[in-house]
């Protein structure tokens, strides 16, 4: 009976654990470039309840589960319209490189750029974009950003009367990883690397294996709202289940300790 609280006890954290990074999904269903987790369990230790060594099965009780690992699922978020003059998604397996101000560079999917106050190309949280030249994308001073124009191959052009028409401001940088399920979700919509997802491999949007990029428009969320909802309500039951485990062990108990009077 020690035992079943035990193990139900361990359900009830794991299913929590899954409530919560369902919780998390559905926060985010409209940030952009966000990636949805998934909660994998795993069995925990097991008893073994006869002596004999020799009978195949029947003799092992399990002792409950754990949460082994929450998942990032890196299927591509919808592309959709965007307003923004500086917006713009990858439709492909590739990641934007930015710079935080200590030097780092993240990874993200979230395409919602601006300018700074030094006219450099910045994510919504203003860290660094950067170019395939590994520095950061700075518009002229006197850039007309009427004549913007981002093409589909990452390079960015703009007219300036110092520069010259046309100018090429910079080309996006994108990465990719041998296993991109493996980076680490940091927050603000950026990813670390990590030794699962392997070393980053940089290039330019277009070429093979990089995906293009979308200029006038943002990858939204990965998150389906109807099947969180879904695992919303499943987990719910399996937690209430598990729970009346608990309330049957702790009866059970109490009726073992009434025969002592």
């Amino acid at each position: 009976m020690l035992d079943a609280l035990y193990t139900a006890a361990s359900g009830m954290l794991g299913q929590q654990t899954a409530l919560d990074t369902i919780a998390n999904n559905l926060s985010n269903v409209n940030t952009v470039g966000f990636k949805s987790g998934r909660t994998a369990f795993e069995d925990l230790l097991y008893n073994q309840l006869m002596p004999s060594a020799g009978a195949a099965q029947g003799n092992q009780m399990g002792l409950g589960s754990a949460v082994s690992a929450i998942q990032v699922q890196m299927d591509q978020g919808n592309l959709q319209a965007a307003s923004g003059q500086l917006d713009m998604g990858i439709d492909g397996s590739g990641f934007f490189r930015v710079q935080k101000a200590d030097g780092t560079t993240l990874y993200s999917r979230a395409g919602n750029f601006d300018r700074d106050g030094a006219g450099q190309l910045v994510t919504a949280r203003g860290e660094l974009v950067l170019g395939t030249d590994g520095k950061a994308i700075a518009f002229p001073p006197d850039a007309n950003m009427a004549t913007l124009n981002v093409e589909a191959n990452g390079a960015i052009r703009v007219d300036s009367a110092t520069k010259g028409a046309k100018f090429l401001v910079g080309t996006i940088s994108l990465a990719t990883f041998r296993n991109a399920a493996g980076l680490v979700p940091l927050g603000g919509n950026a990813y670390g690397e990590s030794p699962n997802s392997g070393p980053p491999v940089t290039g330019a949007p277009t070429t093979p294996g990089f995906g293009t990029l979308k200029p006038g428009t943002l990858e939204m969320s990965n998150v389906s709202a109807v099947n969180e909802m879904v695992g919303m309500i499943t987990t719910q039951r399996a937690f209430e289940a598990v729970s009346k485990v608990v309330q049957a062990s702790d009866e059970m108990l109490g009726i073992a300790d009434g025969l002592r009077r």
